[in-house]
């Protein structure tokens, strides 16, 4: 038996499983991912919650990945909505990743083909290693990361060990001339796997919101407890890995204006600067949505409904955001909280926007390419 295998019992099956709803032609919501476990395409599995750095294990799928390891961006560099054009993914996963956040937009990209309580694990990470060694020998390559559009970086490195496969390669100059980054993106506390290993060319993101704000969207267990670790356990490991040596971004995203929500953040950002949190870059994002029909699918696969929302999303590009003057309210405020809180000092944090128009980065004063994509 692999060591992070697990048998939940019956109480924490019944606090871990979901139960999900009907299609409109009555089959299980469920219906196309149990035909790739009959089929045999699918396996499921269950990991410890200490593997995990959860307080409850959690059930997986397994499968191999058999080709686009290496999924490249392909946004264009003249494109009216930034996003950096040079950076590609290494698919470890697919779906939702398991932390069942409510708000996540990999539950519409893949709506019924993946179920968000149960992330899809893909088991041939030897694969993996030879495709990024492939990618790295290639030109004009600038960052690549590790899930952060398809997976969590750190949820399952107990299981799959990607990270601590990956970073001494990103290290070695023989191997990584170029320099090219390798960027992490967890909401996971899960640093101590990267203990000893080298840090050149690594960045290591943190998911992060106020707790009040996390609390009203991040994943819940049946019971109503929370999946993801706490906001005090990330920033934690945000310290781990700084004292590490490794660069620290945050990403603040989706942005939620609940009452008070300028205080909220400005107190968020304020008491991490004192605690002597100094990240390079903080990426502000608010609240979107591919599909206005995503508390639909929420529901329909058996999680709970988000617990806030923002009133007036209007269609704007690929998304449904709120206004644009909206956001640039928001983002500005933020930005000014961001000053306030570590200003004038040699650590103050470089603020960018996330798939942001032209002409609201211009009016936030953050036209640049900076944000934690970028290398």
């Amino acid at each position: 038996m692999e060591r992070y295998l697990y048998q939940p019992t019956a109480d924490e099956l019944a606090r871990i499983r979901t139960t999900p709803g009907q299609t409109s032609d009555g089959k299980p919501f469920s219906w196309y991912v149990d035909q790739q476990v009959s089929a045999g395409k699918l396996r499921l599995e269950c990991v410890r919650a200490d593997v995990l750095g959860l307080s409850l294990p959690l059930e997986i799928y397994r499968a191999t990945r058999k080709s686009n390891l290496v999924k490249p961006w392909t946004r264009t560099e003249d494109h009216d909505i930034y996003c950096p054009a040079h950076w590609a993914d290494l698919a470890i996963g697919s779906g939702a990743c398991g932390l069942r956040c409510r708000a996540c937009f990999l539950i519409m990209t893949h709506r019924v083909k993946c179920d968000p309580s149960r992330h899809l694990v893909y088991e041939n990470v030897e694969d993996h290693e030879k495709a990024v060694r492939r990618w790295l020998k290639r030109p004009n390559r600038r960052s690549l990361g590790l899930g952060i559009d398809c997976s969590d970086s750190l949820l399952y490195e107990g299981v799959t060990g990607h990270a601590r496969r990956l970073i001494p390669i990103f290290a070695d100059k023989s191997l990584n001339p170029h320099h090219v980054r390798l960027i992490l993106l967890t909401k996971s506390k899960n640093t101590h796997y990267l203990r000893g290993l080298p840090t050149d060319n690594v960045v290591v993101t943190f998911s992060l919101n106020p707790e009040p704000i996390a609390d009203l969207w991040e994943g819940k267990f049946n019971d109503g407890t929370r999946v993801t670790p706490t906001i005090t356990e990330r920033l934690t490991a945000a310290l781990d890995a700084q004292e590490m040596g490794f660069e620290v971004r945050w990403r603040v995203d989706p942005i939620f204006t609940i009452p008070g929500w300028k205080d909220t953040y400005h107190e968020f950002f304020a008491t991490a600067a004192v605690a002597g949190h100094f990240p390079s870059r903080i990426t502000l994002g608010t609240y979107r949505e591919t599909q206005p029909s995503l508390p639909t699918f929420v529901s329909k696969w058996g999680l709970p409904p988000v617990e806030v929302t923002e009133a007036g999303l209007v269609k704007e590009g690929d998304h449904y955001h709120l206004p644009a003057e909206r956001r640039v309210e928001i983002y500005s405020a933020l930005a000014e909280a961001v000053r306030d809180a570590w200003g004038g000092s040699q650590h103050e944090p470089v603020v960018a926007l996330c798939k942001e128009p032209r002409s609201v980065r211009e009016q936030v004063g953050l036209l640049h390419d900076r944000c934690n994509c970028a290398p």
